[in-house]
């Protein structure tokens, strides 16, 4: 935001201008107005000036721009100071060009800084919300709020061996400010230093030891353009906001930065006399006015007009842009102080300005595009029409988590992505699963009265990984999460029937049937799942089941502790997913036979072990089903297993003795395996 003075823009253009005609000129060329102040007999109007334009950031700019508009003659800012060195008052400026784009100084001798201040400078600072200080200082915030150039001033007598030097900080250090604040310098903050001391944050705010008070007689005056970045680093750690700094973040046109110093020492020795007895000026050589071709053919096609090459070069010249003829086009010098303008594009939308986007016809443009089906995408649609369907709700959380998960999750440090400078440490990490996020829903929906849920969600886990060139990888996973009633009490139900882990298993099964995938179940050991087991297909992982070990997450999710009913969860790297060909098959004429076996066995002993070795027993073995699990009034290490065996041939139906010869054989393995036997 910028706080522009009513009357001195009319100042600054020599011409009484009405507030209608400012406010026309802001919203015709796009510039957003918040507020107008009323105050004494002047209107204060607070502009939104973006990042890309620096050069609205003071009143002569903001001048400039009406002048533009409203084609009223605007005269440059000039001084016609004497400048002169002497010998014995020369100071050796060592500049570090990476940080720096130029640097000036002016030394000023014999000042008399207890004269007041003006009243038409302090009057305008106070209007603006400047307070005054001292004449010089004084001056100094006047350029900055009517010229953009930050400057600064030091007491020339405080300053150590004749020497100041731009630099980056190469060690942490204490700094007093201007403001009898001590802050802490981190490493590459840009100072201006004498032989011994720090005098500046450069762009920021000076140092108390060597600020300008009414007893100073000589000082120098310092106008220079820092690089962006550190300023705007450095600025936003230190929490510090100067009228300097919020300039140099946005950028400060460096071939006008001499004159403007000049400009300075000008008013500094009207104001307290004194004279110039050294000065010393450095510009980069990188810094020059920018020169952009321009097709007259691409400006016509983007704005849909048909404007001549001598309209675009008018329209452009108006603007304070210098074009030349080249061939059919231009060739155009951008202003310096129009740091955004560095490409073709930027300067067809100078064209559009000045004439007026009210101005240009609307039409609908035909745009023809290829479609390019989004495979991953798809694949999400696909999961989430199987989960819908089988009643399931999606939920979606942030991929940031507490950086405590990480030792819940047990997952390697080296293995986690973290943020660097997170919001808190409750979005510090990035999740390399997606449990946290259901558990995070689940409990939350539990605390409100959603007892008996459903939840799934499909987003992207985050691994560490140093071969990657952004040092990470992103995968699509889709976690699923069960708890309380999956069919709840009611008419004709007694007592609602709850989840279960084989409820889980029966999602994953008509998953995988989908994609027409085999899979099965490996049993692995894991700190925060009860009864968990990797989902391995063709000897690859694509994810893992198992029920939630509540006490491990009670901690970090304190509502968990309310949900008395078991939780299932099953996460699935949706990546790893690989669709198989469905073949068509047809019913054979020969019918099967279907045998139910309710067998008693140890229940250590695995389901998939035993199916296993039932499927071995024969080749007429066409598929193993478990219909029921129970262990109600049995032996507390035993369970009872109801299995479905369907025998059946595809050339001829199957004898009743052939079926008894393998139920034998089938019955006789099993109890000399795993000693299992029938009900």
């Amino acid at each position: 935001m910028f706080v522009v003075s009513l009357n001195w823009i009319c100042e600054i253009l020599n011409k009484n201008i009405s507030l209608d005609d400012v406010m026309n000129a802001f919203n015709i060329q796009g510039f957003e107005v918040k507020g107008i102040d009323k105050k004494e007999n002047d209107y204060l109007i607070t502009i939104e000036v973006k990042a890309n334009r620096p050069d609205m950031l003071s009143h002569y700019g903001v001048a400039r721009e009406i002048s533009s508009f409203m084609n009223i003659k605007l005269i440059e800012p000039r001084s016609d100071l004497n400048l002169k060195c002497e010998d014995n008052r020369k100071i050796d400026v060592q500049i570090d060009e990476n940080i720096c784009d130029c640097f000036n100084i002016i030394r000023i001798d014999d000042i008399d800084n207890t004269v007041s201040t003006p009243e038409y400078i302090r009057k305008r600072l106070e209007l603006l919300g400047i307070n005054s200080i001292n004449a010089v200082v004084d001056i100094s915030n006047y350029i900055a709020v009517e010229l953009g150039q930050p400057t600064h001033s030091y007491d020339c007598d405080k300053i150590s061996g004749n020497l100041l030097s731009v630099c980056n900080n190469e060690k942490k250090q204490k700094f007093t400010t201007l403001a009898g604040v001590d802050i802490d310098l981190e490493k590459d903050d840009i100072l201006i230093c004498d032989k011994e001391k720090a005098l500046c944050v450069a762009g920021i705010i000076g140092s108390s030891n060597s600020e300008v008070d009414k007893n100073s007689k000589s000082i120098l005056i310092e106008s220079a353009v820092f690089s962006k970045v550190p300023v705007r680093v450095s600025s936003r750690r230190l929490k510090i906001s100067s009228l300097a700094s919020f300039r140099f973040e946005r950028g400060v046109d460096p071939l006008t930065s001499f004159e403007f110093a000049k400009i300075f020492a000008q008013r500094v020795i009207e104001i307290c006399g004194g004279k110039v007895t050294y000065y010393s000026s450095y510009k980069s050589k990188k810094v020059s006015g920018d020169i952009i071709d321009l097709r007259v053919n691409r400006v016509n096609a983007l704005l849909g007009t048909s404007l001549s090459k001598e309209k675009i070069s008018s329209l452009l010249e108006k603007y304070n842009f210098i074009t030349e003829n080249k061939g059919n086009d231009l060739l155009v010098h951008v202003p310096s102080f129009r740091l955004d303008v560095k490409s073709e594009i930027d300067l067809i939308e100078e064209v559009a300005r000045s004439v007026g986007y009210d101005n240009i016809e609307s039409r609908n443009m035909n745009v023809i595009s290829n479609y390019r089906p989004n495979k991953i995408y798809e694949r999400f649609d696909v999961f989430r029409n199987i989960l819908n369907g089988f009643g399931f709700n999606e939920v979606i959380n942030y991929s940031f988590i507490p950086d405590e998960m990480q030792g819940i999750l047990n997952v390697d440090k080296k293995d986690c992505v973290f943020l660097q400078n997170p919001l808190s440490n409750a979005y510090a990490l990035m999740r390399p699963n997606l449990i946290y996020s259901l558990l995070y829903s689940s409990s939350y929906n539990y605390s409100v009265g959603n007892c008996n849920l459903a939840l799934y969600e499909i987003g992207r886990v985050y691994k560490r990984d140093e071969s990657s060139m952004t040092l990470s990888i992103e995968e699509n996973s889709v976690s699923m999460i069960i708890l309380g009633d999956r069919i709840p009490s009611g008419f004709g139900v007694n007592k609602g029937i709850k989840f279960d882990f084989y409820d889980m298993t029966s999602y994953l099964k008509n998953i995988f049937s989908h994609f027409n995938m085999n899979y099965d179940f490996e049993k692995f050991e894991c700190d925060y799942l009860i009864n968990s087991y990797n989902i391995v297909s063709g000897g690859m992982d694509l994810g893992f089941v198992g029920e939630i070990c509540k006490d491990k997450f009670v901690k970090i999710l304190p509502n968990l502790k309310l949900i008395k009913d078991n939780i299932f969860y099953c996460e699935i790297n949706i990546d790893k997913i690989k669709e198989n060909n469905k073949y068509q098959t047809f019913e054979s004429k020969f019918p099967s036979v279907t045998r139910m076996y309710n067998l008693v066995c140890n229940k250590d002993i695995s389901v998939k072990d035993i199916m296993t070795l039932i499927k071995k027993c024969g080749k007429e073995i066409y598929s193993i089903k478990v219909n029921d699990i129970y262990k109600d009034g049995m032996n507390p290490n035993e369970q009872a297993i109801l299995f479905e065996v369907c025998f059946w041939l595809s050339d001829r139906t199957l004898r009743a003795d052939e079926v008894e010869s393998i139920e034998d054989k089938i019955l006789s393995n099993l109890n000399s395996s795993y000693g299992i036997r029938i009900k």
